[in-house]
């Protein structure tokens, strides 16, 4: 037994609900069950039952067993003074008020049918990765439409979340904020956290100081990143070197710079090299002159061109300082385009429409979804496997929120097909 069950059982009213009373004896009826509640507090809120001939309004606590109250220190704590039932698998023990009145208590463990958990206890303890694979292609399609739609707003509000976070770190500043946004996802997987510091310390605000200029542009860069070198004969590098020199002393920036251990490079493919991508992320930063005014207000086609970020001539023939390549326009790739679409853009435009309340901007932010290719990955290849097919990033982003955080945590009773193979 788990409290998740539990929690599906009262949402749904699962059990048998014939001659309903408290521990105590007391006759109970179920008005509203609540809202389920994900974060800290009673588990359903804004309730409404009647013990005997009195009603009552407020919250309602799930436990396994009622000592659980105890157990979670829910004693003394104000945000629980206003439980109205204790809902328990077993009541093991009597739980007070601060009043010294009982709280009152149902106890389930003889209304719940073993079917019910039996189920749900099968699909839970699969050894499949998903746990519903071999019925998933026997679910509805309606079903299916309601589990990528439902993993969506989700992912929706888990990225609105993190970048309202890091807006509250700059104090509201949108454009700081997406600045910092979009270098940690230049870096993509393996070089996002120093992108991510090397923004931190390298303002955005010093940046558009120098607008349509990328030499400096990139010597702010490669030179707080700490990559720049002092002894080379190099033409370009020389350049670099005495532009850093001159713009780091003017802004105070030599103490804040970068370690060199910090990127890394073993094992990336020479397109996926930090030098490289900083050079891309230079010509995006000269490309216009704000970037999240770009995103509320430009198109999806303005962004794939800015993003096209082809780095100036020396980066044509070379991915490192100082080691010369084949020649080439050494531009975002199109898979690379299509992650920082779904990763660094969208997620602004989403975490701006949530603040304001603005319906448009999520809408913008969907069609842009919706109109961008699925992304290919194993993830997506399993699901395709099973017959639910990502015909967009819309699609494949849902199902990647879905497998990480859903399946493989095993939270059936969180999704739409889970609750529908489950349920009586």
């Amino acid at each position: 037994m788990n409290e998740s069950f539990l929690h599906y059982v009262w949402q749904f009213q699962y059990f048998n609900q014939k001659e309903l009373r408290t521990t105590e004896g007391e006759e109970l009826t179920i008005f509203k069950t609540g809202s389920h509640n994900r974060d800290a507090g009673p588990d359903f809120l804004q309730a409404k039952i009647k013990i005997d001939q009195l009603e009552w309004a407020g919250s309602i606590e799930v436990h396994i067993q009622s000592s659980d109250w105890l157990a979670h220190q829910h004693s003394g704590n104000g945000a629980y003074e206003n439980v109205i039932l204790h809902v328990v698998w077993e009541n093991n023990q009597s739980i007070l008020r601060n009043d010294g009145t009982v709280i009152p208590a149902l106890e389930l463990k003889h209304r719940v049918s073993k079917e019910l958990w039996s189920k749900y206890a099968k699909l839970v303890n699969s050894s499949m990765h998903i746990a519903c694979h071999s019925s998933l292609p026997d679910v509805p399609a309606i079903t299916q439409l309601s589990l990528i739609e439902q993993a969506m707003m989700r992912r929706f509000e888990s990225k609105a979340n993190e970048v309202k976070k890091l807006l509250t770190e700059n104090q509201g500043d949108w454009e700081e904020t997406t600045y910092q946004w979009l270098a940690r996802c230049f870096g993509f997987k393996i070089n996002s956290e120093p992108f991510f510091q090397l923004a931190k310390v390298l303002p955005y605000k010093i940046i558009r100081k120098h607008p349509n200029n990328l030499l400096q542009i990139e010597a702010l860069l490669f030179g707080q990143a700490g990559m720049l070198e002092t002894k080379t004969k190099h033409e370009y590098i020389t350049a670099l070197f005495k532009e850093y020199q001159f713009l780091s002393a003017k802004y105070g920036l030599a103490d804040s710079k970068l370690n060199p251990a910090q990127w890394k490079f073993l094992r990336l493919r020479p397109a996926n090299f930090p030098t490289l991508r900083m050079a891309q992320f230079a010509r995006l930063l000269q490309s216009q002159s704000g970037l999240f005014s770009q995103i509320i207000e430009g198109t999806k086609e303005e962004w794939k061109v800015l993003l096209d970020a082809h780095p100036s001539e020396y980066w044509q023939t070379h991915y490192h300082f100082a080691k010369p390549s084949a020649r080439q326009e050494h531009a975002l790739g199109e898979e690379s385009k299509l992650v920082l679409m779904i990763n660094a853009v969208i997620p602004i435009l989403v975490a701006f429409s949530k603040q304001t309340d603005n319906e448009a901007l999520m809408e913008k932010a969907i069609h842009w979804l919706q109109a961008l290719p699925a992304e290919k990955n194993r993830i997506i290849s399993y699901w395709n496997s099973l017959g639910l097919q990502a015909e967009s990033a819309f699609d494949s982003q849902a199902l990647i929120e879905q497998y990480n955080h859903f399946c493989n945590q095993r939270q059936c009773l969180n999704c739409a097909v889970g609750t529908s193979l489950i349920k009586p």
